[in-house]
C-alpha cells in the first residue's frame, strides 16, 4: 500500500466539480475520489484515494490523517467524503408496519420524511460501539440512529417490536 504524504500531494477541485491530485514527483491524476478504509464513523483516518478507469478502482495512495492535509485539501477531501457516505440521521420512528418478509419503516429524518423498507433485521441493523445504530434498506441506503436512549419512547418501542 502506497501511504501518500500530505505534504507532498496537491489537491485541487477543478471548475467542472472533479478533483485533481498531483504527486510530488509530478505525476497527476483525474478524477479522483476518496474511499474510507476503516469504520464509516472514522471520516478523518486512513482514506485511500482512488481512480476509477473503466469498471475498475486504482488506488493511487492512502492519507493516513486527513488534519495533516495544507490549505483547502482536507475540505476538498471531507466534500467528496460526504457525498459518498451521505447517511441520514433518524430523529424519530412514526411507525413500523409488517408486511411479508420485510418491514415498512415511517421515520423522520434530519432530512424530513422518509418512508423506507427493511429486510433481514439481524443483517441490516447493526448495534456499534459508541451507542449508535446504522440501519441498511432493502435499497442499500443507509440511516443512522446516533443514540437509541435518545429516541422518543414510541421510537423505541417500535424499533424494539422488530428487534426482539
Amino acid at each position: 500500500m502506497n501511504i501518500l504524504d500530505p505534504k507532498k500531494i496537491k489537491l485541487e477541485k477543478k471548475p467542472d466539480g472533479s478533483i485533481r491530485l498531483t504527486r510530488q514527483d509530478g505525476k497527476t491524476f483525474n478524477d479522483v475520489r476518496f474511499l474510507l478504509l476503516f469504520p464509516f464513523t472514522d471520516l478523518e483516518n486512513f482514506v485511500s484515494a482512488i481512480v476509477k478507469k473503466g469498471s475498475e478502482q486504482n488506488e493511487i495512495g492512502m492519507i493516513k490523517h486527513l488534519k495533516e492535509l495544507s490549505g483547502g485539501a482536507g475540505k476538498i477531501v471531507r466534500d467528496d467524503l460526504d457525498i459518498r457516505y451521505f447517511v441520514p440521521e433518524i430523529k424519530a420512528i412514526e411507525k413500523i408496519t409488517t408486511k411479508y418478509f420485510f418491514h415498512e419503516v415511517d421515520a423522520l429524518t434530519d432530512r424530513g420524511k422518509k418512508k423506507f423498507f427493511l429486510g433481514n433485521v439481524r443483517e441490516n441493523v447493526r448495534f456499534k460501539a459508541d451507542s449508535s445504530i446504522v440501519i441498511t434498506d432493502m435499497e442499500k441506503c443507509r440511516y443512522k440512529i446516533p443514540r437509541f436512549d435518545r429516541l422518543s419512547e414510541k421510537s423505541r418501542a417500535e424499533l424494539e417490536r422488530i428487534l426482539m
